[in-house]
């Protein structure tokens, strides 16, 4: 386990609960430590600390038997939900056995959860003064999901693993001026900033701040509620952006996001930008579509200029901020030096001296990426959505087919001109022209296919 620092502790939403393998262990890491979720004989999602007590391996290597326990890999001790061991198969004696499942050092540490709103939430601490903390402390929720009458999903969840800090990420969404010019055609474009202005609704408090944007265009405010929360509200559009920024291990997060649009005040567009809207709504509705196209292409425009810029602030130190980061503008700092990113830093100073995992020198991080991997949706994203896993498995199945399929209807065409068909009889200009749309087919899904692998993203190449 990481030599980290003990956060005041909170809850964290871990995992989206329906991409998690019901049928197996499933791997993570919060705050630096080993993590499996599984689902016991009871149907309930379980956490423990990603070690067996006998000797150390990963449960997540284990399985899950038919009597509704985590069984370990490597020498086949069983658990129920609770952590508790169930099972040695190596002591014969029953005597010898039942003391030394009831011994303490025989359980594995078991962190209190939550099942809300379609994620799994984890209190990082295994201990009787643990529980108690976390059954009294509400996870932060995104209230517009409990507001069915007025409010619904927009989109479905979305997970990425990132290879940047959480502060980083946070200080990145907590920043809406970068989206018109990191996003340029993909969330703004950079001829849309003419000025931000930016002020505080709340001064940061340990529970978070907020504040609001007027860029112009529109209005929006902006939370974030302690410990890994950010919220946008878009009043004229009738949107809530909603983002979760969880550390994971040094120099990583995972972010987990969704939209919810309100019911009755989603503005209708005339014309033609209607159908566009109409449109977008249609491709946000279909998961794997809005991952593949939207939501990962927003994410490839941050991840390697966040990945370089935190390594280069904190070569000088991570206090270094205030003497390197010249911000002359209110849309950095808003017009009390208390919005954005000052927000933000200034909340770390203030209340998140114990927040985990926040590196203080370039020492402290793992090595720099290069672009493309940085960028690498396979293991970022793709490896943990059930969805686009299944996308990607029929994409690999369909491109041979398709290739086959143009090699065969090429043939046919050979052979119809050879035996003295007519060229633009069917035999021939039918399956010649066949052979082309399938070989176009096959093209267009392996560029497809990159959706889900990588696809580079280089800022100079969008005009």
């Amino acid at each position: 386990m990481e030599n980290v620092r003990r956060p005041a502790l909170r809850r964290y939403p871990l995992a989206i609960i329906k991409d998690l393998d019901p049928r197996r262990p499933n791997a993570a890491r919060l705050l630096g430590i080993p993590v499996v979720m599984w689902r016991d004989g009871s149907g309930a999602w379980r956490a423990f600390e990603d070690r067996c007590p006998h000797r150390l391996a990963p449960l997540s290597e284990g399985r899950i038997d038919a009597n509704g326990t985590l069984m370990c890999s490597y020498h086949g001790w069983e658990f129920n939900g609770a952590g508790a061991c169930t099972r040695i198969p190596q002591i014969g004696d029953e005597r010898a056995h039942a003391t030394a499942c009831a011994s303490q050092r025989s359980c594995v540490a078991s962190y209190p959860v939550k099942e809300v709103q379609g994620l799994l939430w984890v209190w990082p601490e295994a201990s009787p003064e643990g529980a108690a903390a976390a059954a009294a402390a509400a996870p932060a929720l995104i209230a517009e999901l409990d507001q069915p009458d007025e409010w619904e999903p927009r989109t479905d969840w979305f997970m990425r693993e990132m290879p940047i800090s959480m502060e980083t990420v946070v200080e990145n969404v907590a920043d809406p001026c970068h989206a018109n010019f990191t996003h340029h055609k993909v969330q703004g474009a950079r001829s849309n900033e003419k000025g931000t202005d930016i002020k505080p609704l709340t001064p940061p408090t340990p529970a978070g701040f907020k504040m609001e944007q007027d860029s112009g265009r529109f209005r929006a405010s902006f939370e974030f509620v302690a410990p890994c929360f950010l919220k946008y509200t878009f009043p004229a559009f009738g949107r809530v952006m909603a983002v979760y920024v969880v550390p994971t291990a040094m120099g990583y997060s995972r972010m987990i996001t969704r939209f919810v649009k309100n019911k009755h005040n989603y503005p209708a567009r005339p014309g033609l930008m209607g159908v566009v809207l109409k449109f977008m709504e249609l491709l946000e509705g279909n998961r794997v579509l809005e991952h593949a196209l939207m939501r990962n292409k927003v994410l490839d425009g941050d991840n390697h200029v966040l990945h370089v810029q935190e390594r280069q602030l904190l070569a000088e130190g991570v206090n270094a901020w205030q003497k390197n980061y010249y911000m002359p503008g209110t849309s950095d700092t808003g017009e009390d030096h208390i919005c954005c990113v000052a927000a933000w830093r200034s909340w770390l100073t203030k209340f998140g001296a114990d927040m985990p995992l926040l590196p203080k020198t370039l020492q402290d991080l793992p090595a720099l990426m290069s672009r493309r991997d940085s960028l690498d949706r396979l293991s970022q994203h793709t490896e943990h959505c059930p969805d686009c896993q299944q996308a990607l498995k029929r994409i690999n199945l369909a491109l041979p087919a398709t290739w086959a399929a143009a090699a065969a209807a090429l043939l046919v065409a050979g052979v119809a001109a050879a035996t003295g068909a007519p060229l633009l009889s069917w035999g021939v200009a039918g399956a010649a022209a066949a052979a082309v749309l399938l070989a176009l087919a096959h093209r267009s899904l392996n560029k497809f296919r990159e959706l889900f692998i990588f696809t580079d993203y280089v800022h100079a190449d969008v005009a």
